[in-house]
């Protein structure tokens, strides 16, 4: 063997101890948690919550990065480029399955470059009309827009965003013509869904509350597959409109840039679960109808390709493009 042969196997056989000790020991420093949105926002809220907590646990101060920007597509690619060395963590959403082919321009694959950690939370959304709209029902509402179609809006908070795939999906699924018109958020498009400019809307529960309380609006029904905790009196789209296995959730997920050591995953992923089984966390949540929830290994796995063959195949099918 060469000398310079020899000195190079050496050094690297020096160095494995030296590197398993630094991934058994992680974190020695502040980890970054990339959100892709805006401070404020109840994702952001949930974000926090999981940083402050995985503070704690960690013994390393996990700090928050907002990166929004192009529907999530700028803290994605960010995240996907990052050493994977367990200090960027990305509180992903479902945006990372959809962007790819909703936007055709994102810098990542869903599924090569990030390692999946855990779920961390989902967030149903009411369907809630204008209290002057005929139908009382789900079945009312498809039988009346199937009677006049093309001539009822459904707004959304924008093009692309996940109440905009719900209206997508009603759609689809129940064969309505109904005119998608976007807002830019979801609070603009709840006024005009109260003040009857629109007939209808997705919503995530805390926009839609305000207008229910004061009864502009009238709940038909919530877009997970069970009754949600917080709102046990709404039934499900897929109950209350005969559309087994109707779903359409926004949900919060834990990945890192791939090739992330294993024994870095495994000590984030239990952290993750230790999270999301806090009693106090999950009834933080509960009021603003989101489910703090941890989901991990083969499970994981599953949902996350159903959801992307779900939301791939309605964008194609129905030609939606983003912005």
């Amino acid at each position: 063997m060469k000398r310079s042969t020899f000195l190079a196997a050496a050094v690297s056989a020096a160095l494995l101890p030296l590197a398993a000790t630094a991934q058994t020991d992680w974190p020695t420093k502040p980890v970054t948690m990339v959100v892709p949105y805006p401070p404020g926002g109840v994702n952001d809220a949930v974000a926090r919550v999981y940083a402050d907590k995985l503070t704690a646990i960690l013994g390393k101060t996990v700090l928050v990065d907002n990166r929004a920007g192009a529907a999530t597509t700028v803290a994605s690619n960010f995240v996907a480029k990052a050493p994977p060395d367990g200090y960027t963590i990305y509180a992903g959403g479902t945006s990372l399955v959809i962007n790819p082919t909703l936007q055709g321009n994102v810098q990542y694959d869903p599924h090569k470059s990030f390692e999946l950690v855990s779920l961390m939370s989902f967030t149903p959304f009411i369907l809630q009309v204008n209290a002057d709209f005929p139908p009382k029902t789900m079945p009312e509402l498809i039988a009346y827009v199937k009677a006049n179609p093309g001539k009822f809006n459904i707004a959304s908070s924008g093009i692309g965003a996940m109440n905009h795939m719900s209206a997508e999906l009603l759609k689809a699924r129940a064969g309505l013509q109904i005119t998608h018109v976007p807002y830019r958020g979801g609070a603009q498009g709840g006024q005009d869904v109260a003040a009857g400019n629109a007939q209808m809307m997705f919503s995530a529960s805390l926009e839609a509350k305000p207008f229910l309380d004061s009864k502009k609006t009238r709940a038909m029904a919530i877009s997970s597959l069970t009754r949600s905790p917080a709102f046990p009196d709404i039934p499900t789209v897929a109950e209350a409109a005969n559309l087994p296995d109707f779903q359409s959730i926004f949900w919060q997920v834990m990945v890192v840039p791939a090739g992330t050591p294993k024994p870095i995953v495994d000590k984030l992923r239990a952290a993750i679960v230790k999270v999301a089984a806090d009693p106090e966390v999950i009834e933080r949540f509960k009021i603003q109808g989101v489910e703090i929830k941890s989901l991990t290994g083969e499970e994981l796995q599953a949902f996350y390709l159903k959801e992307e063959k779900v939301w791939t195949t309605l964008i194609k099918e129905q030609g939606i493009k983003g912005e």
